[in-house]
């Protein structure tokens, strides 16, 4: 028997299937990022239709057919090497990426742990190879269907550890439908179908119409109450579109980030467009947005992420500010007053679910051609497209449709709710979030002047601190500077409170300071501007006119004024409405006036 000698390495080269196996690791999670590689090739191949088609959602079989380029049987066999690729041939062009795909990792690793079959034709004659394992098992010809057909059966069926941990089937079958409705966002030229079980559950027309898309994945009133933007600097084009605040959702999964249409994760975009709406939404809210930003390959680094999913920009502040300077501005055009109305309709005998088909137009096509088309077009084309017109009003028009209109005051309900009418309806307004709204812009203007007016405490006020809230008070000073507010440690080390802003009501000093040091002492914020945020917010909060308190129409008119005056007078600083709107309409049809 040989024995091993000590001086023999350890280090060994692994066999391309082991490799595969590890890769499959990192690319391979799930049977979404299996039709995500797959469906980003054939948009690589410059496919118009792509057609995916799952078994149980995907375990039993994944199979991505398209229209595109198609392959030789040369490059088909190259497919399945690692590292092999048609996207890049230098280290240079690692810089000038403009394809989804450039890796050459995801077909070898996806065949390494499934049973693996490829179709491909160039047109002329067609050619299939039949993996198994990443080896190849059969091979011979086929139909000369240009594009490429590739079906992934049994995915992980020799690696049952990571089979054991896949969601229950319905979990990971929305994950496929929420990446191809993202997918068809990012490509609304592209005809997308994706089935299950024989069963379309999303088809995209490729009428290259990012609303039309939209409509296939939301309700039409979401859809018609959405706002295109656009906006760029010397570096970015940021556009797209956006929800009114009162159509919201408990996740931010529906903040969708394309980047040079690439559909990417980035957590400090999503912080930037939710900054955008910041006041507008209740607390643990996001809104709907489809965001594209546009900018030339050489500021984006897209190679640090083993599925692609995350990138690097250059001059990332710049693009964070230009989004959410973008999406707040436009917000501060819109009227925002909720109305109670019924949800749009469609006839009964129209066949949807969502507005996705479920019939495919091959097995009706009357129904694509005819109802489908008839009723999108009265309802999506002839209500959405007039509120993109109205997102393109002149600057006075837009200042017009900001404010609050013509109220006459009528009385107060409960002790809580304003009524007010005019000639369009009856309008309720919630006295303590329209006072929390006053209270907050002011509170936060006052705090964000250049130059805040201060005074000195003739007698200074000692805070209530530990000894170690003390010490770790005393490297944080210069986060008071800025609002005007001033300490100093005092004989028995404590700190006193010597100076604060004038805005400060008298006999709150104490109480107002307190309330910044609490912030700061937390952990909550760390910079200025979040500090006069929640300050602001936990400020009007407290300071407000209160539910249940009765109001004179003196007091009740001063409100109004002052509301109408903010920059956003249609929800508190926690985003929830300070006035709603009961059409005429409305109400008549709420007594049966009319039908």
């Amino acid at each position: 028997m040989l024995e091993r000698s000590d001086n023999m390495g350890k280090i060994i080269q692994l066999d391309d299937n082991l490799s595969n196996l590890i890769a499959a690791g990192e690319v391979v999670e799930n049977m979404a990022s299996v039709v995500k590689e797959l469906v980003e090739n054939s948009i690589d191949a410059e496919s118009k239709n792509i057609k995916i088609d799952l078994l149980e959602s995907g375990l039993n079989e994944i199979k991505v057919t398209d229209d595109g380029t198609g392959m030789s049987q040369e490059d088909m066999r190259m497919s399945i090497k690692r590292h092999a690729t048609s996207k890049i041939r230098t280290s240079n062009d690692l810089y000038h990426i403009s394809t989804l795909g450039f890796r050459g990792e995801a077909i070898p690793s996806i065949a390494s742990v499934s049973h693996f079959e490829i179709i491909s034709s160039l047109g002329e004659s067609g050619y299939r190879l039949f993996y198994l394992k990443g080896d190849l098992k059969e091979e011979g010809s086929s139909i000369p269907r240009k594009g490429t057909s590739i079906s992934v059966r049994y995915l992980f069926y020799n690696t049952p550890a990571r089979l054991k941990h896949l969601k229950a089937s319905n979990t990971e079958l929305s994950y496929i439908i929420d990446y191809v409705n993202k997918m068809a966002l990012s490509h609304p030229e592209i005809s997308f179908i994706l089935t299950n079980n024989r069963k379309t559950l999303f088809h995209s027309t490729g009428s290259n119409d990012h609303l039309r898309v939209l409509s296939n994945i939301y309700s039409l009133d979401i859809v018609k109450n959405m706002v295109m933007f656009e906006n760029k600097n010397q570096y970015f084009k940021v556009s797209g579109y956006l929800t009114k605040p009162m159509f919201n959702r408990s996740s931010r999964n529906h903040i969708t980030i394309i980047v040079n249409g690439r559909v990417i994760k980035n957590n400090k975009i999503i912080n930037a467009v939710t900054e955008g709406f910041r006041t507008y939404l209740p607390i643990g809210k996001y809104p709907i947005v489809l965001l594209k930003i546009d900018l030339d390959p050489l500021l984006i680094d897209v190679n640090i992420h083993p599925q692609k999913l995350e990138v690097k920009f250059t001059e990332e502040r710049m693009l964070l500010s230009l989004i959410t300077k973008t999406i707040n501005e436009k917000l501060g055009t819109l009227s925002l007053i909720p109305e109670m109305k019924e949800e749009v309709k469609a006839p009964q005998n129209y066949k949807y679910e969502k507005l996705n088909l479920k019939e495919t137009a091959e097995e009706n096509p009357n129904l694509v051609k005819e109802d489908f088309k008839n009723y999108i077009d009265d309802l999506v084309d002839k209500k959405i497209k007039q509120d993109i017109l109205d997102s393109y009003k002149t600057e006075e028009e837009q200042l017009e449709i900001k404010k609050l209109p013509e109220l006459e005051y009528i009385g107060q309900l409960l002790g809580t709710y304003l009524i007010f009418q005019n000639e369009e309806g009856m309008y309720i307004m919630d006295q303590h979030a329209a006072a929390e709204r006053v209270r907050y812009e002011l509170y936060y203007k006052k705090m964000s002047e250049p130059k805040i007016e201060t005074y000195e405490l003739l007698i200074p006020i000692t805070l209530n601190l530990s000894n170690s809230e003390v010490f770790e008070l005393k490297d944080k000073f210069n986060i008071f500077e800025p609002l005007g507010v001033k300490f100093e440690v005092n004989e028995v080390q404590s700190i006193d409170i010597t100076q604060v802003p004038t805005w400060f009501i008298e006999g709150y000093e104490g109480i107002y300071t307190e309330e910044i040091v609490r912030y700061v002492l937390e952990g909550k914020d760390i910079t200025i501007g979040q500090v006069k945020d929640s300050l602001a917010k936990n400020l009007s909060c407290k300071h407000s006119i209160k539910a249940n308190k009765f109001i004179n129409k003196n007091e009740v008119k001063k409100l109004l004024l002052d509301l109408d005056n903010c920059i956003n007078p249609f929800t508190c600083p926690h985003g929830r409405p300070t006035i709603i709107n009961f059409t005429v309409t409305d109400i008549e049809k709420m007594f049966k006036r009319i039908m």
